[in-house]
């Protein structure tokens, strides 16, 4: 048999893993596992947009069809997205703003691409989404780390961003609320950050995933500032809002100049978004139980903050944390067990059969923590730390 040599690109190798994965597929050896991994809703999508998708396809063949930009379809779901943008951001985005994207991710992607090449600096706060170091290492962009200040709640030190710019820095990344840490920037840190992109003349990439779900903290978005809006590029998605992580669709705003160059990247890696799912996004968004079941999520997921918080707090002699702010993540500091966190990951797994993700991944800052996701029923959760509480008194740190 002949030996085939394989030479692969520079940008395709040693690309940053985000943990997740690795870490499902190490608990697929077990048979009952309970899952604190995968950040994804543990709610089905509501049985409406189903029932919409089927009816609709009785009588438009747009509902299997390419969907390019103009359709009918694309122009649809950007009316109703205007809609959003309404009563969210407290303005009306023109249409020629909007972008539909393969899900968030495919938004940030083709973004990255589009913005970003060798020499570039990115600032990425640290912890972050891992899924966006992984992106930005396809760029071949510079990833400059600003670590949240941990001790502090996981606020943003504002000095520590200016002092990261220099003359290379294009953009910087901000998930808010934030996964892994559950933080939400006030308002005062946002003008700040604001500041700072308008001095320099810089991209800001708003990753707004989570922008539904905050609890006693409110949400103050980069988008209520009018002067700050051709600066940025804000990526959404379906997917936690109305529990649609399979369906694959999101949407972007931005300057036109910058979505003719996105749609450049875009358009060549999935020639268009699934129309089909472009149609579940035209239920959710038009039908009144589309915002009835986003409040139902939230009311679940609250509940489901309650508990895990209660739980972490009963293990001091384990794990340190602070409470998340929003989003459905809590990111604990292991302080009972000396060993990096993809062996306690591993560990938990063995021996209490509970999933969580190690923090490497997430930047230097999320070195000695795991993420544990709380996206399901509280009754998962106390499942999840009877096994723990189990696990942590066989070690003495009960």
């Amino acid at each position: 048999m002949t030996t085939v040599t394989y030479r692969f690109s520079a940008r395709a190798t040693g690309v940053p893993s985000a943990g997740i994965a690795g870490m499902m597929a190490y608990a697929a050896k077990y048979k009952d596992t309970v899952s604190l991994g995968q950040g994804a809703p543990q709610f089905p999508t509501p049985r409406f947009i189903y029932d919409y998708i089927s009816e609709r396809s009785k009588t438009d063949i747009n509902v299997g069809m390419y969907a390019n930009l103009g359709t009918t379809l694309d122009m649809e779901l950007k009316r109703l997205i205007q809609s959003q943008f309404a009563k969210n951001y407290g303005f009306t985005p023109e249409l020629d703003h909007l972008y539909i994207t393969l899900g968030g991710i495919g938004g940030l992607f083709a973004t990255f691409m589009s913005l970003l090449e060798a020499g570039d600096e990115v600032i990425y706060f640290d912890p972050s989404y891992p899924l966006h170091l992984s992106q930005l290492h396809l760029t071949q962009a510079k990833v400059v780390f600003v670590s949240y200040d941990e001790e502090s709640g996981w606020k943003l030190d504002i000095d520590k961003v200016k002092a990261a710019v220099t003359k290379r820095t294009k953009v910087i990344v901000l998930t808010n609320p934030n996964n892994p840490t559950g933080t939400v920037l006030s308002e005062s840190e946002i003008r700040a950050l604001s500041q700072i992109v308008l001095d320099h003349d810089l991209i800001l990439v708003l990753d707004e995933a989570y922008s539904y779900l905050t609890y006693e903290k409110q949400l103050f978005s980069p988008m209520l500032i009018p002067e700050l809006r051709d600066h940025i590029v804000l990526c959404k998605s379906f997917s936690k809002e109305y529990a649609m992580t399979g369906w694959r669709i999101g949407y972007l705003y931005a300057n036109p100049k910058l979505i003719a160059k996105i749609n450049d990247v875009h358009l060549y890696f999935t020639v268009t978004p699934p129309s089909i799912s472009m149609t579940a996004a035209i239920a959710a968004l038009s039908d009144h139980r589309g915002e009835t079941a986003m409040h139902d999520f939230k009311d679940k997921l609250t509940a489901s903050r309650t508990a895990i918080v209660e739980r972490l707090g009963k293990l001091p002699k384990l794990f340190e944390f602070y409470e998340p702010d929003g989003a459905f993540y809590a990111f604990p500091k292991i302080v009972g067990m000396n060993m990096p966190a993809l062996d306690f990951a591993h560990l938990l797994v063995d021996e209490a059969k509970v999933v969580t993700i190690p923090g490497d991944s997430s930047g230097p800052a999320g070195r000695g923590h795991v993420r544990m996701s709380f996206a399901a029923e509280p009754e998962l959760i106390h499942r999840a730390f009877d096994r723990i509480d189990t696990f942590a008194k066989k070690h003495g740190l009960q």
